[in-house]
């Protein structure tokens, strides 16, 4: 792995002085012999002198070629801690062995605690609740972490993690028991989650906290298996933003961004709040190189609370679902704030007869409205065949409308 911080960088060609002696022996010479001969001695050793610098110039090039890193480029991310597949059918040849969701397991946030741990009191509580998962390409292997949801052996890990494999290993990171052959049980590749199952009891279930209640500047700790094989790392930081937008492999998402380092093979694992919680599902970082400087101590996960109603869709059957009004909106933005302005309606859907294009969507469920990522989050916690109110702006006149949410997602396929 290249550190960039392990070299010096090289001062630029030419602008370190050269030592040259040019003390040639005295022999006793006729007096014009001695003026010639001293001319083509000064011409040598200036030629000399000329082809030092030139040659000091070229190495000097190849010698940067070699310390500077070819990556200098603006950073280019946030990029997934590790690298996907590029097997594009695989999600339809479904290489991996599947599992059977189950309908009575209900995933949930667990009690707010005001108990605020040490970091060793943290690390032996998380530790048994996070694992090592191992996926099998073939020809190689991506590394990754996860985390326990439930005693019977269903657990959480990044999409990317597993994409494209064939078979996946999982070791708990507390002890290194290793289980063979874990089951898929379902995923959803644009919030980058996974369910896996293994056949185990008596599993030590994460305990999840709502990631609503957390604040910037709050401290928290990751816990996980960089490089693939440090396994059991905890590292710490603070949390930098609670909602960052950002694009990943080409999807927006909304994620929590923290200082705790993050390397490859953390994808998957726990960030973890004082009172030893899992607020979020680390999965990704910014970092890259830009005019010499190293961007780092910027990661980002995946927030608990926004990930529940899917993982819990997953776990029970096998799939995950986009609890939806059936519109698309354009937003604009007006004194730091969004408007979402329904802009179609799809036929068939429920907002059909129900909302207008141009109406302005300003609340939901009694709640303001001032971002399209309000507007979500609030259509996911109340999950499909759940009934909003939605307070709209029509023509200027306040008007309260009361819609039945349906699964875009099941509509499309």
């Amino acid at each position: 792995m290249r550190n960039h911080l392990s070299h010096r960088w090289p001062d630029r060609a030419g602008s370190t002085p050269l030592s040259v002696s040019l003390s040639p022996p005295r022999r006793p010479r006729h007096r014009g012999g001695r003026v010639f001969r001293g001319m083509l001695i000064t011409l040598g050793c200036l030629a000399g002198l000329a082809l030092l610098v030139w040659g000091a110039f070229w190495g000097g090039l190849v010698l940067a070629e070699r310390l500077i890193p070819q990556t200098a480029q603006p950073p280019v991310l946030p990029s997934r801690l590790l690298p996907q597949s590029q097997s594009e059918d695989w999600a339809d040849q479904k290489t991996l062995p599947w599992g059977e969701p189950d309908p009575s397991v209900q995933i949930e946030l667990d009690t707010p605690s005001q108990q605020v741990l040490t970091p060793q009191e943290i690390y032996q509580q998380v530790l048994p609740s996070v694992v090592c998962v191992q996926a099998d390409h073939g020809s190689s292997y991506s590394v990754g972490s996860g985390v326990v949801l439930t005693e019977n052996g269903y657990l959480v890990t990044n999409y990317h993690v597993i994409e494209g494999s064939s078979a996946i290993e999982v070791m708990l990171l507390s002890n290194q028991h290793v289980y063979d052959g874990a089951l898929l049980i379902g995923y959803d590749e644009d919030l980058d989650l996974a369910v896996l199952k293994v056949d185990a009891q008596g599993l030590t279930p994460a305990r999840l906290a709502d990631s609503d209640l957390l604040q910037v500047g709050d401290q928290v700790y990751a816990i996980g298996n960089p490089m693939g094989y440090l396994y059991g790392t905890m590292t710490d930081g603070i949390v930098s933003s609670l909602a960052r937008e950002v694009e990943v492999d080409s999807r927006d998402m909304t994620l929590i961004q923290t200082s705790a380092a993050l390397n490859s093979g953390n994808s998957g694992g726990a960030l973890v709040d004082v009172y030893g919680q899992v607020v979020g599902i680390t999965s990704a970082k910014i970092t890259g190189v830009n005019d010499d400087v190293v961007t780092e101590g910027i990661g980002l996960a995946i927030p608990i609370t926004d990930s529940l109603p899917f993982l819990n869709s997953i776990v029970q059957t096998g799939r995950t679902c986009r609890p939806a009004l059936g519109v698309t909106c354009n937003i604009y933005t007006q004194d730091s704030r969004q408007r979402v302005v329904v802009a179609e309606i799809t036929p068939g859907s429920p907002a059909q007869g129900v909302l207008q294009a141009g109406d302005e969507i300003t609340a939901l469920n009694g709640q303001a409205i001032d971002s399209f990522y309000q507007l979500t989050r609030g259509l996911y916690a109340a999950g499909v065949g759940g009934t909003v109110e939605l307070t709209v702006l029509r023509e200027g006149q306040p008007l309260t409308l009361s819609i039945t949410l349906y699964d875009s997602l099941a509509a499309q396929s």
